[in-house]
């Protein structure tokens, strides 16, 4: 996974910010932590370039630097956050769902603009549109700002956000553990230390959301950059409200999107929402013209109404065994339910496996997954007997599961010796590591991609830029009819755009599945 893994982050650092800064992100990546001197001896750039590049990235929050003692002298040591850089790759999904999640027109401005400057200002994000300050634009704009940065999708860039969370983590432990003892602490005194440090990060999150929920307005000269993890939960309820769609119907999924709105919650990692009365649910379901639920009592009997035919489907999402979507906390004011994210966020990704299972492998390697994720570990024979399949299809299908990274044996000896006719091989399937197998081939699959890409657009370079000078020049003299490529160039230029957009397409099916694997594991 190292490998692919590797590869996709550097052609998104190339993507974003061209070959020279790759090096020094290259270098970080396989490396680790580093001083200047040795990125610029690894990455074979001189000390002001590489200098350069580390402000770049440090820029758009892909590189911490923190300062430690050796010996009589303070060193710099650098290192790469992996996880943002993979963040890079759902910038689009951001930008295009930005209004629809904070419901202010505009939002897809301001998130587009911190996603393209790493962390900026709301002075300059004004400056970059030249918009006066007098008009309702302005104001608009404004006010959005405020909302973004009130509902947590920015976030106020502070000076220790230069430091990665684990030398953080690391710099805090060790204050504590000064004020304890200055000696070799006892493991005890560890684990007093941390759950103390676990407690004030869970008051110090509570407090800063309370406190900027209570600002009116906020410092236009503030730094703010995008919060990956709350638009990353949005895309996980988006994901949620289409599951329940298809596995239900739509009245379901008008439900389930009211009850993650309610909740608003800020992590995907997050296990359920906190608990929400059935009133409020009921409350906040809108009423349309063309009302789902106004239909279905009218199909029903007589004395359904719309609270009854909504308390209805609750009892249903609570009670669905397949997907564990609500779970009853209490009866007050008509019972109280929360969400349970990780049980349809693992239905989801199961339902998201199997369909490559059966894409790879055929219904007959399907079989063979259920049947030992149901069973547990079998031989060879009890597969057969349970399957239904030929022997040496049986045989055949285990064989590419197992190449494949999917199913895994185990040997059972009955002699000391280890023969292996005096051997039962178990099979067995773990859907964990499944997942990191398909979260592999994810990686290599959209490592593909931007290879493909790139060699497309560097083959068709001339073309490409021949086409933004005519582009260019029909912007500044304000006319169309200039035309600097010919019929057959426009023709190449065509199909160039059309296999670019089936790149993207593929990408962006792959991106959401990759959000699923990794960040709600």
């Amino acid at each position: 996974m190292a490998q692919a893994l590797l590869l996709l982050c550097c052609y998104l650092i190339r993507d974003d910010f061209g070959p020279i800064i790759e090096e020094v992100a290259k270098v970080l990546l396989q490396k680790g932590r580093l001083p200047l001197v040795s990125i610029s001896k690894f990455s074979k750039q001189n000390l002001s370039k590489t200098r350069e590049c580390l402000f770049v990235l440090i820029q758009h929050n892909l590189v911490y630097w923190a300062e430690t003692r050796e010996g009589s002298r303070n060193s710099i040591h650098y290192s790469i956050e992996q996880s943002e850089i993979l963040a890079r790759l759902n910038f689009g999904i951001y930008v295009k769902y930005a209004n629809e999640w904070a419901r202010h027109r505009g939002a897809d401005e301001i998130t587009h603009y911190m996603l393209l400057t790493g962390k900026g200002t709301f002075t300059g994000f004004i400056e970059d549109r030249n918009i006066s300050k007098r008009t309702n634009k302005f104001k608009e704009l404004k006010e959005t700002f405020n909302k973004m940065v009130e509902k947590r999708y920015l976030t106020p860039v502070k000076i220790t956000d230069s430091k990665s969370a684990q030398d953080k983590a690391s710099e805090a432990e060790q204050r504590e553990l000064a004020k304890v003892t200055n000696f070799i602490p006892t493991k005890k005194q560890m684990a007093e230390v941390k759950a103390k440090l676990a407690a004030v990060a869970d008051d110090d999150n509570v407090s800063t959301g309370s406190q900027q929920k209570g600002e009116d307005s906020v410092d236009e000269n503030q730094y703010f950059r995008v919060n990956y993890e709350k638009f990353n939960a949005k895309s996980r309820n988006r994901q949620i409200v289409e599951f329940v769609k298809t596995r239900i119907n739509q009245s379901a999924s008008i439900i389930t999107k009211v009850i993650l709105d309610i909740a608003d919650d800020e992590k995907p990692s997050d296990i359920e929402s906190r608990a929400i009365s059935a009133q409020r649910i009921i409350r906040s379901v809108p009423v349309e013209k063309t009302d789902l639920f106004n239909q279905q009592m009218q199909s029903a009997r007589r004395g359904v109404t719309r609270e009854i035919l909504i308390k209805q489907y609750l009892d249903y999402l609570m009670e669905n065994d397949d997907a564990n979507i609500l779970r009853k906390k209490d009866e007050n004011t008509g019972g109280m339910y929360t969400f349970r994210y990780h049980e349809v966020c693992e239905s989801l990704k199961k339902e998201i496996f199997e369909d490559v299972i059966m894409e790879k492998y055929g219904f007959k390697g399907l079989r063979i997954v259920r049947i030992l994720s149901e069973k547990g570990k079998l031989d060879e024979k009890a597969i057969i007997n349970l399957a239904l399949m030929n022997p040496l299809e049986v045989r055949q299908k285990l064989t590419e599961l197992m190449m494949g990274g999917f199913l895994q044996i185990q040997e059972v000896p009955r002699s000391a010796d280890r023969a292996p006719s005096r051997t039962f091989y178990l099979w067995d399937v773990d859907y964990k590591r499944c997942y990191d197998a398909l979260l592999n081939y994810y990686y290599r699959t959209l490592a593909n991609i931007h290879q493909v890409r790139f060699d497309y657009e560097s083959g068709s370079s001339r073309l490409l830029e021949k086409k933004e000078k005519e582009d260019a020049l029909r912007q500044l003299n304000r006319s169309s009819n200039i035309q600097l490529l010919n019929e057959i160039e426009r023709k190449k230029l065509q199909e160039l755009e059309q296999i670019l957009t089936q790149l993207d397409t593929v990408q962006l099916r792959i991106i959401q599945n990759v959000m699923l694997f990794r960040k709600y594991k």
